[in-house]
C-alpha cells in the first residue's frame, strides 16, 4: 500500500484490488474515504480480494469497509501537492522573483474510482467455519480433521475483518486454538464435562469464586477430562472474568445457566416451574447460597405454557444453541414449534444471530409478520 500527499479524502492504493485500474500509473486506484474514516491508520490498510460472494475489502487494524466501484463521466486528475507560500513556486512576496516552477507530473483515472462501505463481521458465517471441525478431544483427533481449521490470519481473510474485529468476534462465539494455533469449537459435551469438573473442585476445596487461581485448579482436577487441560482452562476463561495473573473470578450467573440446562436437558417431560426453581436452587454451589438464580436467565433454554392439570406453567427444553445459525432456517423452525410468537418470548432465541448494531425488531421485519402488537407470525410462502 502507498499513500500519496493528495487530499484526505482521496488514497491510493497498491495494487488494485483485481484487474488492473485504468491509470496512467496501473499500480494505483483511488478510492474516496469516509469523513470518519481513521486516516492515522492508512500505512497499516490492506486490501482483501473479492470473492465469488463478496467484494473486496479495505481492512484497518480495527475496522473493515467494502470497496464498491463508481463509475463517473467525469475524469479524475491526480497531482503532487503545489508549494506553499513564501516556498519555490510559492505566492510569497518574493514570487516574482522565483523561477518558473517546473511543470508537475499527473496521474489520470478517466472513469471511475472506490467508495467505502463500513463492513460487519458475519458471527454467523464465522460459526459456521468453526463447526466443521468441532474439537471432541485428544483421543478423537486426527490430522486431516485438524488441517481443516483456520489460523486466525486465514479467518481474517475469509471474513474480511480486521484483527480487533476477529479477536472480539472469537470471543463471543468462545472460539478454541488448538495446539497448531488453529481455531474451532469445543464440543458441547466437552465443555459441559470440564465446566462440571471445575465446579466439583471449586465446591470439594471450598474455593472461593471470586478468585480462581488457574494453576490450582488445573492441579486439582482428576478423570478423563484430566488430559484436556487445556479445555479446562478455555471452559473457566470462556466463564470468568480474568483478573490478571492467573487469577478469574467465576460468572455466577453463568454458573446459574450452565445448571439449569442440566437440569432441563435430562427431564423428558415438562417441568413445572416451581419444581425447577426450587432444584435449580438446590444445585447451586454452596459458595452460592445467597444468590437466587432469577428465572430470566433460562428464556434460552426452554418454552414456557401452562397446563391446567398441574395447575402450573412447565418447561420444555428448547435450547437457542440447538437451532440453526442461519436467519431464515432458525425461524422456519421457530414458527415449526409455534404459530405464534410474543415478541418478549421469541427475543432470546434471535440474540446470537443478530449482526452488529442490528435490532431486534429489524431482525423480525425481514423474516416474520406481525399479527398484533408485539405478536409474531410466520411470513406466508410465495
Amino acid at each position: 500500500m502507498s499513500l500519496s500527499s493528495y487530499p484526505s479524502s482521496l488514497l491510493s492504493v497498491q495494487p488494485p484490488p483485481s484487474g488492473g485500474a485504468d491509470f496512467s500509473d496501473p499500480s494505483l486506484f483511488l478510492v474516496e474515504l469516509p469523513p470518519d474514516f481513521p486516516v492515522s491508520e492508512l500505512p497499516k490498510c490492506e486490501v482483501v480480494g473479492a470473492s465469488a460472494s463478496s467484494k473486496a475489502a479495505l481492512v484497518t487494524p480495527e475496522s473493515s469497509y467494502l470497496l464498491t466501484k463508481v463509475e463517473s463521466s467525469n475524469a479524475f486528475v491526480v497531482v503532487p501537492p503545489s508549494s506553499a507560500p513564501g516556498e519555490e513556486g510559492g505566492d510569497g512576496e518574493d514570487a516574482e522573483n522565483q523561477p518558473e516552477p517546473k511543470r508537475m507530473k499527473s496521474s489520470i483515472c478517466p472513469s471511475f474510482h472506490y467508495e467505502l462501505t463500513p463492513h460487519r463481521l458475519d458471527i454467523c458465517e464465522l460459526q459456521r467455519i468453526l463447526s466443521e471441525s468441532v474439537y471432541e478431544g485428544d483421543a478423537e483427533e486426527v490430522s486431516e480433521k485438524s488441517s481443516r481449521r483456520k489460523t486466525e490470519a486465514e479467518l481474517s481473510i475469509l471474513l474480511q475483518a480486521s484483527d480487533k474485529e476477529l479477536k472480539e468476534a472469537l470471543i463471543k462465539v468462545e472460539a478454541f486454538k488448538d495446539e497448531a494455533g488453529r481455531y474451532t469449537l469445543v464440543s458441547e459435551e466437552l465443555m459441559s464435562d470440564a465446566f462440571d469438573e471445575i465446579l466439583a473442585v471449586i465446591s470439594a476445596n471450598d474455593l472461593d469464586l471470586s478468585k480462581i487461581v488457574l494453576s490450582n485448579l488445573l492441579g486439582s482436577v482428576t478423570g478423563d477430562i484430566s488430559t484436556e487441560k487445556a479445555v479446562v482452562e478455555h471452559c473457566l476463561r470462556m466463564n470468568s472474568s480474568d483478573l490478571g495473573g492467573g487469577a478469574f473470578k467465576v460468572d455466577v450467573e453463568k454458573v446459574a445457566h450452565f445448571k439449569a440446562r442440566k437440569i432441563l436437558s435430562k427431564r423428558s417431560e415438562p417441568y413445572p416451574v416451581k419444581q425447577f426453581m426450587q432444584q435449580w436452587s438446590a444445585e447451586m454451589p454452596h459458595q452460592c447460597t445467597s444468590y437466587s438464580p432469577p428465572f430470566s436467565l433460562v428464556a434460552d433454554l426452554c418454552l414456557s405454557s401452562h397446563d391446567p392439570k398441574v395447575g402450573d406453567d412447565v418447561l420444555a427444553y428448547f435450547p437457542a444453541s440447538s437451532l440453526p445459525r442461519d436467519p431464515e432456517s432458525r425461524f422456519r423452525k421457530l414458527f415449526e414449534v409455534r404459530e405464534c410468537w410474543k415478541e418478549e418470548d421469541i427475543g432470546p432465541f434471535l440474540k446470537e444471530i443478530l449482526k452488529e448494531g442490528e435490532k431486534e425488531v429489524q431482525l423480525l421485519l425481514k423474516h416474520a409478520l406481525m399479527k398484533s402488537k408485539g405478536e409474531w407470525i410466520a411470513k406466508p410462502l410465495l
